[in-house]
């Protein structure tokens, strides 16, 4: 198996055509067909149906493609993991973040990153969590910053910290007036749900399933933010993250643990479970839980 012929293949798997894959990679179309045929040869399957003007990949193709680009992705990138095994903080590293999480731990940890790795680059995907575990398979990130659950064998995860849910409510609600708000304080309360495509709101929904509680939804929505200002406005209460509450220094809401039982989420970095994690990778990693840690302290101070 020769590194050119996975570079043909992914070609005509991502152009959908061999004419397209030999423009792209320069070289003339019986060549390549040739080469994609040997390929086929060797691993004893057919790798793509050959219709009239496409080739779709079949389950073999669809079972190397990922392989594939990880043996050409690892292969480019000799000399950049080279400088970095030597410390030169030097190479370009891609982070995944789940739109829970993005606004509130991104912006400090991209100022601690760029202090310390000057001349390193970095690329930011913010995408939902199904989204970001393809990237992460098709190499096209190479960590990112979610929350369990993550079921795809693929996918290796370490956990970094448990942030969890509290309780928002807009200034002098009736709830506020309670001392130690229970599960049953919520029964039949308007309640500002986070959309069930967003893994947080799943899990919100499982959390009240669990507790045999069954909120009046009111209004369902894909943004923190907007669950924030709806909360404000007395339209509703919700459970948001301890990470937002850590940085809203508005006032515009309050904010209640539910006495026993708040739930949390677990935080994770995850990555390709073929794949060595880079310096550059792991650096991120710990100044993320640094990251969470410093919004932990000042909020600490604020209070």
């Amino acid at each position: 198996m020769e590194l050119h012929q996975l570079r043909y293949f992914v070609a005509v798997a991502e152009t959908g055509g061999f004419s397209k894959a030999a423009k792209r990679c320069y070289v003339a179309q019986p060549s390549l067909s040739q080469q994609i045929i040997k390929l086929e040869h060797e691993l004893g399957k057919e790798l793509f149906e050959r219709l009239s003007r496409k080739a779709a990949l079949t389950e073999a193709g669809k079972a190397l493609l990922p392989r594939a680009k990880l043996i050409l992705k690892e292969a480019g990138n000799i000399k950049s993991a080279i400088l970095e095994d030597v410390d030169s903080g030097s190479g370009t590293l891609s982070v995944g973040f789940i739109p829970t999480i993005a606004p509130y731990l991104l912006p400090g940890s991209l100022d601690k990153y760029h202090k310390r790795f000057p001349i390193s680059r970095i690329k930011i995907n913010e995408n939902l969590t199904d989204r970001l575990i393809q990237s992460i398979i098709n190499l096209d990130i190479d960590i990112a910053i979610m929350s369990l659950p993550i079921e795809d064998p693929l996918i290796e995860t370490k956990t970094l910290f448990n942030d969890p849910l509290v309780l928002a409510l807009s200034p002098g609600h009736p709830l506020s007036k309670i001392k130690n708000i229970k599960i049953d304080d919520l029964k039949s309360i308007p309640f500002i749900a986070l959309d069930e495509e967003h893994c947080l709101g799943e899990q919100i929904k499982s959390f009240c399933y669990e507790r045999q509680i069954n909120p009046e939804i009111i209004c369902r929505t894909w943004n923190l933010s907007t669950i924030q200002h709806c909360v404000s406005f007395g339209n509703g209460i919700s459970l948001v993250p301890k990470m937002l509450v850590m940085t809203d220094t508005s006032k515009s809401c309050e904010y209640r643990e539910i006495k026993g039982q708040s739930p949390t989420r677990a935080i994770v970095a995850a990555w390709h479970k073929d794949r060595k994690l880079s310096k550059l990778a792991l650096e991120f990693i710990s100044i993320i839980i640094e990251e969470y840690e410093s919004l932990l302290e000042a909020q600490s101070n604020r209070q």
